[in-house]
């Protein structure tokens, strides 16, 4: 059942919808109650509620309780919500002996005595203003690895997508408590712990507590095990109140051959065709990436190699750039934060391109996402890809991506004799600004170019150290109060009788960058450079990077410290 029709139902049950003579029967029946317990075994199911008229508490029992006699101790429960594991002492010889108690310890049932109860309700006096709240059983959440998340307000994980998937839920809603459990996740601990959960409830509905005699009749419905005893108060005809009071046992009824391949990580999974070159037979093809499919070097066989590369439009990267907090795009691969990894690289005509091995470890949601960007190959992997990959060789080619990447990762804080020279670190960014967003722009959209400019000035440019170098130029004699930090170091560059060349290729790129940044990016005012941008921005961190690397060399020989000429 799913949450809002919980919700709903356990709002409306509280009173009639409306107070005719007929559907005040139907209403003090609790026909509606029985239905609700029946269908709410699925999806969501509800674990603990407690309302005005309405409780119900989850426990779990091992199934080898449930024995002859079971139906009429569970019918005896007598408890309240459990608040957790307590202390207490006994008198030996006049003597107190202290105890530890465990939670469910006196319930009024035999089955149920010693129970895994779900939830525990905890009280703080002295906290917003006495209120109690629910505690999960650890147990519970160790096995099932959820966490609480509170802008889920519920016990999370992480699915195979890497989304926040809400396990547990808690509602508090006026004076309605509800928590429930993904039923996925119930049928998996039931047959761990080879258990059944068992359902106490008891509704009381009245728009009048009088008394009046009393009607009790048993409710038993062996096929979907629930138990329960229903009492009339008052004129059978025309009652005056109603109490439903039993217990329902729910039970992991799926096959145990399916259980076993989730406890062995090994569920049946879905695999989607890729265009590939297929190199082993020297032609392009579509083929499927399920491993059991796929050949290798070791064992004769008509299957392509897994090294088989599929080829991709450049704009299939888009979606883990525009969501760093759940994907990180590093240097030739991709990361979805818990989930899954891909290595991919890029062919000098722009594609991606990646490896259909490696497809076959996506979610099949993942591969259905990058076959709508699958096309044929428009040139071969890349030479950096086929140098690493096929001959086992390191590639010393130069790519200015990593290099700048490398460069301001070891970027010294002092010169090489230990004396401090801070003229810029690394900058406290958030994840949508750091050095792991930053990557290549492999499409011609101006938004891809926008944000790489912006994630590139807010490094570099904002990694400026703007009091030492203000510093630095009192102490060289030449601080311009009216120059920002960039034009402030290109006069301190003078100073040090750096060549006009080499100040321009320190200056001139940080200049470019933040003249980008401010005159296009930030406020939009102007256009975009007119050639490619992705070949645009490939310069521009060329430029940075050989900027950055002027910039350590004078840090490290002492240039830059702070004293006088």
């Amino acid at each position: 059942m799913r949450m809002k029709s919980l919700v709903n139902y356990l709002e409306q049950q509280q009173k009639p919808l409306i107070s005719s003579e007929d559907s005040l029967k139907a209403w003090y029946s609790q026909d509606d109650s029985l239905n609700f317990l029946l269908n709410s075994t699925d999806d969501d199911v509800p674990v603990y509620i407690c309302g005005k008229n309405y409780f119900l508490y989850s426990l779990i029992v091992p199934s080898d309780k449930l024995k002859k006699g079971y139906v009429e101790d569970l019918l005896g429960w007598n408890f309240n919500a459990d608040s957790g594991y307590g202390y207490g002492y006994s008198f030996s010889k006049n003597e107190p002996v202290p105890f530890l108690s465990d939670p469910m310890e006196n319930t009024g049932s035999k089955v149920l005595d010693g129970s895994l109860p779900l939830f525990f309700l905890r009280y703080f006096y002295g906290y917003k203003d006495h209120e109690s709240y629910v505690e999960i059983n650890q147990k519970i959440s160790h096995v099932l690895d959820i966490h609480w998340v509170e802008e889920k307000h519920a016990w999370c994980k992480l699915n195979k997508l890497g989304e926040i998937i809400p396990i547990v839920n808690w509602i508090e809603q006026d004076d309605l408590t509800l928590c429930t459990l993904r039923k996925e996740e119930l049928d998996f601990y039931l047959f761990l712990a080879n258990a059944c959960l068992i359902r106490v409830f008891d509704v009381s509905r009245s728009l009048d507590w009088t008394s009046g005699s009393e009607l009790e009749k048993s409710f038993m419905d062996e096929e979907n095990e629930i138990y329960a005893h229903h009492t009339l108060i008052g004129d059978p005809n025309n009652p005056t109140a109603s109490i439903l009071r039993g217990f329902q046992i729910i039970r992991c009824k799926k096959p145990r051959e399916k259980m076993i391949l989730r406890l062995k990580g090994k569920e049946p999974r879905k695999y989607v065709r890729f265009i590939i070159w297929d190199w082993k037979h020297k032609k392009e093809q579509e083929w499927t990436s399920d491993p059991e499919q796929i050949g290798n070097y070791f064992v004769e066989s008509n299957y392509p190699f897994g090294t088989s590369p599929a080829f991709f439009k450049p704009d299939v990267l888009s979606k883990y750039r525009q969501n760093p907090s759940r994907y990180k795009i590093h240097d030739r691969w991709i990361e979805c934060k818990g989930a899954w990894s891909l290595r991919y690289d890029i062919n000098e005509e722009g594609q991606i391109h990646v490896y259909i091995c490696d497809l076959s470890y996506l979610p099949y949601e993942e591969q259905l996402y990058w076959r709508s960007f699958n096309e044929p190959p428009k040139a071969g992997i890349s030479s950096r890809s086929f140098k690493t990959d096929f001959e086992g060789q390191c590639d010393p080619s130069y790519d200015p991506l990593h290099s700048l990447k490398d460069t301001l990762t070891q970027f010294p804080q002092n010169d090489e004799k230990g004396n401090p020279c801070s003229i810029w670190k690394i900058p406290q960014v958030s994840e949508t600004c750091d050095l792991t967003f930053l990557g290549y722009v492999v499409t011609d959209s101006r938004k891809e170019w926008e944000d790489q400019i912006l994630v590139l000035a807010k490094i570099i440019v904002e990694g400026l150290n703007k009091s030492y170098i203000n510093e630095l130029a009192e102490a060289k004699r030449c601080r311009d109060k009216n120059l920002g930090s960039i034009k402030q170091l290109g006069r301190i560059l003078e100073c040090v009788s750096l060549s006009p060349e080499d100040i321009k290729i320190t200056i001139d790129p940080l200049n470019e960058l933040w003249r980008l940044r401010s005159a296009i990016v930030a406020h939009a005012g102007g256009d975009p450079p007119k050639e490619k941008l992705s070949i645009h921005f490939k310069k521009l961190l060329t430029d940075c990077d050989s900027a950055m690397q002027k910039l350590a060399e004078l840090v490290k020989t002492g240039t830059l410290l702070q004293k006088g000429d």
